[in-house]
């Protein structure tokens, strides 16, 4: 992985329609990975109190997923996923 960044929960379901309506799940951001062609390799939220990382998506093991709408889905489901637990 050549790159990565720390986004704001409200700021990735701003520009992620799909993300519209989901709740946050104690999910404080989200830290995306890219490799070198700039595919999104990973996402991890970042939860809150203690902070800690959840791997929501990860291309490595999951590599049929292509699309964006695929990412969202994924990154959707995880986070519902959390519920209580986060």
């Amino acid at each position: 992985m050549t790159g990565g960044r720390l986004i704001p929960w409200h700021e990735y379901v701003r520009v992620r329609p799909a993300m519209a309506g989901c709740p946050s799940n104690g999910v404080l951001g989200l830290r995306v990975e890219w490799d070198g062609h700039g595919e999104i390799v990973r996402i991890c939220g970042v939860l809150g109190g203690p902070v800690r990382e959840h791997v929501l998506f990860d291309r490595t093991a999951d590599p049929a997923i292509l699309t964006s709408s695929e990412i969202d889905a994924v990154v959707r489901a995880a986070v519902l996923a959390l519920g209580d637990t986060a």
